[in-house]
């Protein structure tokens, strides 16, 4: 009967251990974003203990043939669902803003390797200039904001090309969160949603 309760208090510390251990392992998660004029691709990569557990990437879209609408019946409807996705993105942006408030991210989140470089041109040198002086002005007013959540600095760059157009914007970052605080911030989501 000893043995049986030693072992069995030594398989409960055990399995305790290996909770605890779960629970305030760091998760990892690597993302990439390509923004262009015409194209937009993302990737995600999830490190568990430094090896990759899961990766999840966007799926090139083939070109769609444009489908004309003849008379202006086609053109009201159109326009009606424009509006109608348009109010469906700014609710899911006003419901995407309030959770991100209620998470307190700053606490539990830590954001690495923070790079976003941006390549723009119109063709004519003047106009170059001005669009970099911009993007830079735009990238500067989000840096402060952006760098409470940054363990190092964050690395940010403007790449003008004078000879070609072209708008490319690239942004690749890591995050890493303690899995207890994934779990926590699960179940707030989850709690939220259902609140609706």
């Amino acid at each position: 009967m000893r043995l049986f309760i030693i072992l069995s208090g030594l398989f409960a510390s055990i399995l305790l251990l290996i909770c605890f251990i779960a629970v305030r392992s760091t998760l990892t998660i690597r993302v990439k974003f390509l923004i262009g004029a015409h194209h937009f691709h993302w990737s995600a990569e999830v490190y568990l203990w430094g090896r990759q557990v899961w990766t999840i990437k966007s799926r090139k879209r083939s070109e769609a043939k444009k489908k004309t609408t003849g008379g202006k019946a086609g053109g009201n409807d159109s326009d009606n669902d424009q509006e109608d996705s348009l109010k469906l993105w700014n609710e899911r942006l006003d419901n995407g803003l309030k959770l991100l408030r209620s998470l307190n991210l700053g606490e539990c989140v830590v954001v690495r390797h923070m790079v976003w470089v941006t390549t723009c041109g119109t063709g004519d040198a003047v106009e170059t200039a001005l669009l970099s002086g911009i993007i830079w002005s735009i990238k500067a007013s989000i840096l402060p904001w952006v760098s409470r959540f940054c363990s190092d600095r964050p690395r940010i760059n403007v790449v003008p090309t004078f000879q070609r157009k072209t708008l490319n914007s690239d942004l690749s970052c890591m995050f890493q969160v303690k899995i207890g605080d994934a779990i926590a911030m699960i179940k707030k989501i989850r709690r939220h949603w259902k609140e609706g």
